[in-house]
Parts: C-alpha cells; sequence; structure tokens
C-alpha cells in the first residue's frame, strides 16, 4: 500500500538523540521468524560551503522458539560548512528468552556516540526481566553498567537501574495512543537519573486521511556541562492514503 504523508512538525528545542533510548518503539514482529529493514541516505551539497549528510537506519530481528534477538543500528550525521548539527548513533544487541507468556529475560548491550551532546562514547551492558500484562502493555525492570565518556575528558563509571512502561490504548478503529516511558537512576545516588517519555497519538478521520501527533521529553538530571536537563520535541502530521 503507498501512503503519501504530509507532515507539518513544529519543534519545540531541537530533539537530538538522547542518552535513553527507546527500544520498546523499534521492536519488530514476534510473527515471523525473520523480520526487519535497512535504509541508507547520502547527500552531497557545494555551493558556498560543503554540507554533508548521512544516515543509516538497520532494524533487524530474528525469533526461534522461546528466543528472540534485536540488532538496532542509526547513525545520523549532518555537517555544514564545518559544524556539526547532528552527529549520533547507536548500536543495541538484546536477546529475549521467554519463561511463559507472561515473563520473560532479557540481556542487552549498547553502544553510543553523540559529540553534539558532548557524549564522546557510552557503553553499557545489562540484564533484567520483562514483564507481559494484557494487551500487549509490557514492563521491564532491569540494572546495567555503564562507562561514558564526555568530550571534557571526564570519564564515568556507574550502575543503573532501568524501568520502562509500554502502554498502548486502541478504541474502535479510529483512535490510538501509546506511550513508553523509561527511569534510569543512579543505583546508589537516586538523585542521579535520566528520565525519557514519548508519547503518539493518531486519529483516523476518514479511510484515507488520519491526524498524527507524538510528543518526546528528555530529562537528565546532571548532563554535561553547557548541556541542557530538560529537552523536549513536538511534532503534528497529516496522512493521506491515495491507494
Amino acid at each position: 500500500m503507498e501512503k503519501y504523508m504530509l507532515i507539518f512538525l513544529f519543534f519545540l528545542p531541537q530533539l537530538s538523540y538522547s542518552q535513553v533510548i527507546n527500544i520498546e518503539e523499534k521492536r519488530q514482529s514476534y510473527e515471523k521468524k525473520w523480520t526487519g529493514k535497512t535504509k541508507f541516505s547520502f547527500d552531497f551539497n557545494k555551493s558556498q560551503k560543503v554540507n554533508i549528510e548521512f544516515d543509516n537506519t538497520t532494524y533487524v530481528q530474528f525469533n526461534i522458539k522461546n528466543f528472540s534477538i534485536l540488532f538496532l543500528n542509526e547513525i545520523d550525521f549532518d555537517r555544514a560548512g564545518g559544524i556539526d548539527f547532528q552527529n549520533d548513533g547507536f548500536q543495541h544487541l538484546r536477546i529475549n528468552k521467554s519463561i511463559n507468556k507472561t515473563y520473560s529475560l532479557e540481556a542487552y548491550v549498547q553502544n553510543q556516540f553523540n559529540p553534539v551532546r558532548k557524549i564522546l562514547n557510552r557503553k553499557l551492558m545489562g540484564l533484567g526481566v520483562r514483564f507481559n500484562h494484557k494487551n500487549n502493555n509490557f514492563l521491564g525492570i532491569s540494572s546495567f553498567y555503564e562507562v561514558e565518556k564526555i568530550i571534557d575528558g571526564i570519564i564515568y563509571n556507574d550502575v543503573r537501574l532501568s524501568s520502562y512502561i509500554f502502554m498502548k490504548y486502541d478504541y474502535d478503529k479510529y483512535f490510538s495512543f501509546f506511550t513508553t516511558t523509561y527511569c534510569q537512576p543512579k543505583i546508589d545516588y537516586f538523585k542521579d537519573v535520566k528520565i525519557s517519555s514519548e508519547m503518539q497519538l493518531n486519529f483516523v478521520i476518514t479511510k484515507k486521511l488520519s491526524l498524527n501527533s507524538a510528543f518526546e521529553i528528555v530529562f537528565d538530571s546532571y548532563p554535561a556541562k553547557d548541556v541542557e536537563r530538560l529537552i523536549y520535541n513536538f511534532k503534528s502530521g497529516i496522512t493521506i492514503d491515495f491507494n
């Protein structure tokens, strides 16, 4: 089905990738053995100044028996006149072992960078439990160890708790809402916390027309120097289906 989307974006401050990545939003189907997608784009423009843009998005999920393996890769680079307006990315590998229809174990590793937000490199590995409520609403609790290198030379070695909740609500075929919230406090100092929350609303007006809105907010109680503690983003769009 071909869809043409007209999107009107209203940005409060522009949101670059935060330290907390929404993995729930990127999970693929569990019904097929293999699922995934990849996208590459490159743009080079030279007039008075050189403008280079590159991005790659790759999602792959493999399901077999009680195991699920998810790999994610995202890179976004935008440089104009020697200035980086966007330069961030991450790689994430997650393995799920289903215990029953309600509980599953999770293990994950992640590599991340975002020089614009002063994060030279961030590596972490963790283990936790995922709880499936009803109607595919999920709650996850885990703990992870992270090594974070800041551009000014500071290196953090921390153990954090991580909890997330994913809720989805469908009303008939006309309205859907889902939200994902992550909370990651430092295990020995809960005031040092990273929080990320994303909400999306979809309204179906007709079979050919729908409205979409999304709001995302990110909070870091102890960000790198000269980086905002609170970052938020709102966007709204219209989807028109000509099929």
